[in-house]
């Protein structure tokens, strides 16, 4: 299964914690990029395991452009139709702001530590990075 996506401005990783799948992204999230946003997060989606989340974690991503903001959205949305739960990790001000501005803060509620949006993940299980 591979989980790092080619393209040089983004780079995307899966990683299973437990039950939880993490997505790990790092670079520019914009209108060139988010497919690749896009299909990993649905790849997640699909191998969750509820009531353990989807963690999207945004903590290296240089710039979240409206096209990102919009796919998030659109994924939080898959998510709770799938009655998973989709969380978002953001600790930066130039990622955080947007979520502000469009009230996106108030849905998708990102944290700022992994730790934080895997608290209450189903306890056990297994912890191993997936590569391609």
């Amino acid at each position: 299964m591979g989980t790092e996506q080619f393209c040089p401005s983004l780079r995307i990783e899966r990683e299973v914690h437990g039950y939880a799948i993490v997505v790990r992204v790092a670079g520019e999230v914009d209108s060139s990029t988010v497919g690749h946003l896009a299909r990993e997060i649905a790849v997640a989606l699909a191998l969750a395991t509820p009531p353990a989340p989807v963690v999207v974690d945004l903590g290296e991503v240089d710039f979240l452009s409206a096209a990102g903001l919009n796919q998030l959205r659109r994924d939080h949305l898959a998510a709770r139709e799938a009655g998973v739960r989709l969380r978002v990790v953001a600790r930066h001000r130039h990622v955080l702001r947007p979520f502000e501005v469009t009230g996106l803060v108030h849905d998708l509620q990102p944290v700022a530590m992994l730790a934080e949006a895997l608290r209450r993940q189903v306890t056990g299980g297994r912890r191993f990075v997936l590569r391609g």
